[in-house]
């Protein structure tokens, strides 16, 4: 092959020639020396085929004896996804070596950014020195150092250097920033995509807060990596000190797991897992925990501890079977009543469990389940049911398909079973077609009609008559057949203003259906309890199921007023009551408003002015003494640095309005909030008991600091429940610390990840 011959070449043009003189430079390194190089070594062995190297700039000279090509004035050099620009940037033909000067910005693969002062590369561009280097990362996390390498395009060193995802300060950007990692050699791998300290210490507005000889954290790429998480610890009256630790393995791209492991200094180890795991058609997940301590078994303290094995075991999933029905479980199960609240602060009263299959078609949906329960009220003896099947259609026809309205139909299936020493074994099936529609007069009149007929069939063992909860001694088997009308009437009238929208609507309703002898013949697993307010004044049915129903002829009234605002704020206020006209003996139990033949007032007031105010306010009034029986106040007003909101219950049960002892509960949450700045924010919390037993509940405070790179937030609280077995919940105090791409730091309460609750997983 015949040696080839270089010639002196020299390509000018001043900053302001046009584009095209510009580009004409694109691929001058080629000519000039760096193809030619490739060339002269063709006799070699073969290497990988590398992309072609490019070079813009306003200046290029070739210095042909000393084998040298510069560029000069806005060069920028690329080279596959790599580029390089500088002002300066010189190709040794003899040492194969890219020598760049001045304003240095090299571009990686990965999309961070590297700027220098100076910098040499080799003509493939993968390895690098660097002096003076600073390293801008895709997530906005910064890399500073002395001096800085970069080894075969994958690992970048950085000596004596910092990290830290912080914005500098804009009036002193030579002030430390709000914290940083400072560390003897900082590695980037962009293979195993981590970033990793040799003598690392932690600095908080430059001050050295800890240290450690080595810290790694997944880079900006990663989502999510296998490691060990930042572990916790704590202190709890009942278990003692407590150190949790937790791993977390990324297993592949649909499935991981977590595996922890507690200490806790007065009870022993804890060992729990999680697993999750994600298909083409669905996902699962399954966890548990399991230890062994001795443990009060009694409801006080001074009740006798037994040691035993105790945890929970829980699993859920949704699969999809086909574009119409999908199937899905959830399933928990404890050793015992106290072990979630004691281990993983839950304070829920069940667990249900349940397994489904459903499908959605259209207007139709279709169900199978079935249900469990464990009940985790301390000392309660009831034994819990297991429903077995719990099946339902519902199917809805099409606007105007039917004499000018819409027809329905519902029905369910459902068995009830309880062991034998509990209440009764229920079978029942439902069917109940249905039809309503809406007509609009020419007067301005809206009149809804709608009908339905309920036909239920009923067995039953063990029932009992007087009390369709507890173990009774009738095998019953019953037919029920129920139709109900109704007819309701809205007049609404409304003034357009200038700056608002008002409406006054008055509306009435008559229902219509046969008199019941009594509803106690059928037994009652779904309407035990009656919750009478102004959402289900005017539904047919104000019982919560169908084995109860609302029987006889009764009319209902009431008046809505609101106004709109154009712009903004709104008010609006309902008020209702009912009167039955036939029967003047009710199966709605004493105290539930539904009582008497006149029912209690209900009304309900929703209050928004502006951004500043919003009220919601449910209300039910004794129609004879005009004393309440119920309050429910949700109410926030404020501005962001400055916000007051409460929430109030008050629901009076008394039997007898004449009665001495009241069975009332009466409760009020305060919160005051204040976001007093860009990244401070308080709140205040205080959960207060005015009947049955009066006293504080709860009172918390929180701090929250949230920047670009840090939360740090502190909690106090004070429990003033007492747990089974006689202990106090107490004083907590939680500090958590969130460092941006490092990890979080934190000292918690018993609280940890559970499957009723959210949970989430990292890697440091």
């Amino acid at each position: 092959m015949p040696k080839p011959v270089f010639r002196r070449a020299r390509a000018t043009a001043k900053p302001a020639s046009s584009t095209i003189l510009r580009s004409g430079i694109v691929g001058l390194m080629i000519a000039c020396g760096v193809a030619t190089a490739d060339l002269a070594g063709a006799q070699s062995p073969a290497r990988e085929p590398q992309p072609p190297v490019l070079l813009t700039a306003d200046q290029v000279t070739f210095d042909e004896p000393n084998g040298l090509v510069t560029a000069t004035g806005n060069v920028e050099l690329a080279q596959g996804p790599r580029s390089v620009r500088a002002d300066t940037i010189t190709y040794n033909q003899k040492t194969k070596v890219v020598t760049a000067t001045g304003a240095i910005r090299l571009v990686e693969p990965s999309g961070d950014i590297i700027f220098a002062d100076y910098a040499e590369l080799t003509d493939d561009l993968k390895d690098v020195f660097i002096e003076n280097i600073r390293v801008l990362m895709t997530d906005n996390g910064r890399v500073a150092g002395n001096e800085g390498e970069r080894r075969e395009g994958r690992l970048t060193r950085v000596s004596r250097g910092v990290y830290s995802p912080c914005d500098l300060c804009r009036t002193d950007p030579t002030r430390a920033p709000l914290w940083q990692i400072r560390a003897v050699r900082i590695v980037h791998d962009n293979q195993e995509h981590e970033v990793r300290y040799k003598d690392a210490t932690m600095e908080i507005f430059g001050i050295p807060v800890a240290y450690t000889p080595y810290l790694s954290h997944p880079d900006p790429s990663v989502d999510r990596k296998s490691g060990f998480l930042t572990p916790s610890f704590g202190n709890s009256s009942d278990l003692g000190f407590i150190l949790k630790n937790h791993y977390y393995w990324d297993i592949g791209e649909n499935q991981d797991a977590t595996f922890d492991l507690q200490g806790y200094s007065k009870q022993g180890l804890l060992l729990g897992g999680q697993y999750r795991k994600r298909f083409e058609n669905g996902r699962f997940e399954i966890e548990g925990a399991i230890t062994r301590g001795e443990l009060t078994n009694g409801p006080s303290k001074d009740s006798p501890k037994d040691q035993r094995t105790r945890g929970y075991i829980g699993a859920k999933g949704l699969f999809d079977i086909d574009e119409t029905w999908r199937a899905g479980f959830d399933v928990k199960r404890a050793s015992e009543a106290t072990f979630l609240r004691r281990y993983y602060d839950f304070r829920e009263d069940y667990l249900t469990s349940k397994a489904y299959v459903e499908g959605f078609q259209g207007r139709n949906y279709a169900s199978l389940a079935a249900y469990g329960f464990q009940d985790l009220r301390y000392g309660n003896t009831i034994p819990e049911p297991v429903a077995v099947p719990v099946a339902r259609y519902n199917a809805l026809g099409e606007p105007g398909s039917f004499l000018g309205g819409r027809w329905s139909f519902d029905s369910s299936l459902l068995a009830v079973s309880r062991p034998s020493d509990g209440g009764p074994n229920t079978q029942r099936v439902v069917a109940q077609p249905g039809w309503q529609r809406d007509i609009v007069s020419s007067a301005g009149f809206i009149t809804t009609l709608s009908g339905s007929v309920l036909v239920a069939g009923y067995t039953a063992d063990r029932f009992s008559p007087t009390d369709p909860t507890a173990r009774g001694s009738e095998d019953v088997s019953r037919f029920r057949f129920f139709p109900q009308g109704q007819m309701t009437v809205r007049y609404p009238f409304v003034r357009y203003g200038e700056s608002s929208q008002q409406l006054i609507e008055p509306i009435g309703q008559l229902t219509a259906a046969p008199k019941l002898r009594t509803n106690k013949l059928f037994p009652n697993e779904d309407s035990l309890d009656v919750e009478f307010d102004e959402s289900n004044l005017l539904t047919p049915n104000r019982f919560t199921g169908i084995d109860r129903l609302d029987d006889g002829v009764r009319v209902t009234y009431g008046l809505r007023g609101a106004i709109y605002g154009n712009t903004q704020g709104s008010a609006s206020l309902f008020l209702g009551q009912s009167r039955r006209l036939t029967n003047a003996v009710s199966d709605f139990q004493v105290g539930s408003g539904l009582e008497d033949r006149t029912s209690d007032y209900v009304g309900k007031l929703d209050l928004q002015p502006a951004d500043w105010l919003d009220v919601n306010y449910g209300f039910r009034i004794d129609h004879e003494t005009l004393r309440p029986r119920r309050h429910s106040l949700n109410a926030s007003a404020g501005v962001p640095w400055l916000r007051l909101s409460t929430a109030y219950t008050f629901v009076d049960q008394t039997a007898s309005r004449a009665a001495v002892s009241q069975d009332r509960v009466e409760q009020a949450t305060f919160v005051l909030s204040s976001s007093f700045s860009d990244h401070w924010s308080a709140s205040l919390v205080h959960v207060q008991a005015m009947e049955p037993q009066p006293g504080a509940r709860l009172d918390l405070a929180t701090l929250t600091y949230t920047d670009e790179c840090l939360v740090f937030q502190t909690v106090a609280q004070r429990d003033y429940t007492i747990t089974p077995g006689g202990v106090k919940d107490g004083n907590t105090i939680f500090f958590r610390l969130v460092f941006k791409n490092v990890g979080e730091f934190k000292t918690p309460s018993i609280n940890a990840n559970f499957m009723g609750s959210s949970s989430s997983s990292s890697s440091n």
